[in-house]
């Protein structure tokens, strides 16, 4: 890979990672300003458990191509 690619690439992880972040504050933040209902509840775990697979997918994405620091 052409460091033009790796930098697009930790780009990518970058910018999805601090979505997924932030998506997981704002519904964590929801649960404790409103009443708690079972959607939100869904929402917050299926949001939670699409940042760990993305994280977990991007640290094996970056251990086959050698790029793990």
């Amino acid at each position: 890979m052409t460091q033009k690619e790796i930098t697009i690439l930790y780009s990518y992880i970058y910018n999805n990672t601090c979505r997924l972040e932030d998506e997981v504050r704002q519904l964590q933040a929801n649960l404790r300003t409103r009443k708690i209902d079972v959607v939100d509840c869904f929402e917050l775990a299926c949001s939670m458990q699409q940042l760990q697979t993305f994280t977990e997918v991007t640290g094996h994405i970056l251990a086959i191509l050698n790029l793990r620091k």
